[in-house]
C-alpha cells in the first residue's frame, strides 16, 4: 500500500475522531471531554485514539479547527461572491451575527473559557482571528480601491473592529443579553457605514 494511500486513511480515521469529540462536546460539554470519552463514542480503543492524537489537548484543538474551518468556508463563499463590495461586507455581517450562533459555536465559545489555554492553544486562536480580520480586511480594500468606501482610519483598524462587534455579539447569547439579531446586525452596519463612509443595505 503506498504511503500517499496510508495518509489518506489516516487522515480519515482522524477526521472520524474530531467528530467524535465534537459530538462528545457537544452533548456533555468540554468537561467531559477526555480521550476515554471519545473512544467510546467512536467505538474504538483508547490506544487508537492515542495513536492519531497525542492526548485530549491536541484532540480539543483539532475539535476547534474543525468548528471554525465550516464557519470559515462560508465566509470564503461571501468574498467570491458576486455582487459589490458593499454587497460582500453585509452579507458578511449578516453571517458573522446570525439570529441564533448554533449549538455548534455556542458550546466552543464556552468551551475556549473553561478550557485551560496554553502556548499551542493560543496559536490557534491567533490563527483564526487573523484570517477573519483577512476576510473583512480584503473587501475594505476592495471597496476603497473602486470608490464604494472612503475609511476614516486605515482598513486594518476597521477590520480589527468589525470582529470585535462580531466577536462581542455574538457572546451576547453565551451569557444572556437579551438583544435580537436584527438589532445587533444594525449596530455593526451603523459602525460600518460611519467608518467607511457607505451605506449598506441589510
Amino acid at each position: 500500500m503506498s504511503t500517499s494511500s496510508n495518509g489518506k486513511k489516516a487522515e480519515a480515521k482522524r477526521a472520524e475522531l474530531v467528530a467524535a469529540a465534537v459530538r462528545v462536546v457537544m452533548r456533555e460539554g468540554i468537561g467531559a471531554a477526555s480521550v476515554r470519552a471519545v473512544a467510546q463514542e467512536a467505538q474504538i480503543s483508547v490506544g487508537s485514539v492515542l495513536y492519531y492524537f497525542s492526548g485530549i489537548d491536541e484532540l480539543l484543538r483539532r475539535t476547534v479547527e474543525s468548528v471554525m474551518d465550516r464557519y470559515f468556508a462560508q465566509q470564503l463563499h461571501v468574498l467570491a461572491s458576486f455582487g459589490t463590495a458593499a454587497q460582500r461586507l453585509s452579507q458578511l455581517i449578516d453571517l458573522g451575527v446570525p439570529d441564533d450562533i448554533g449549538e455548534d459555536l455556542s458550546r466552543l465559545y464556552k468551551s475556549i473559557a473553561l478550557k485551560p489555554t496554553n502556548s499551542e492553544d493560543l496559536a490557534l486562536y491567533e490563527g483564526l482571528y487573523k484570517r477573519q480580520v483577512s476576510l473583512y480586511l480584503s473587501i475594505i480594500e476592495t471597496g476603497q480601491e473602486n470608490g464604494e468606501f472612503t475609511p476614516e482610519a486605515p482598513a486594518l483598524r476597521i477590520a480589527q473592529n468589525l470582529i470585535a462587534l462580531e466577536d462581542a455579539y455574538d457572546l451576547y447569547p453565551v451569557i444572556g443579553v437579551p438583544l435580537s439579531g436584527a438589532e445587533k446586525r444594525a449596530n455593526v452596519r451603523s459602525y460600518a457605514e460611519l467608518a467607511l463612509g457607505c451605506t449598506l443595505q441589510e
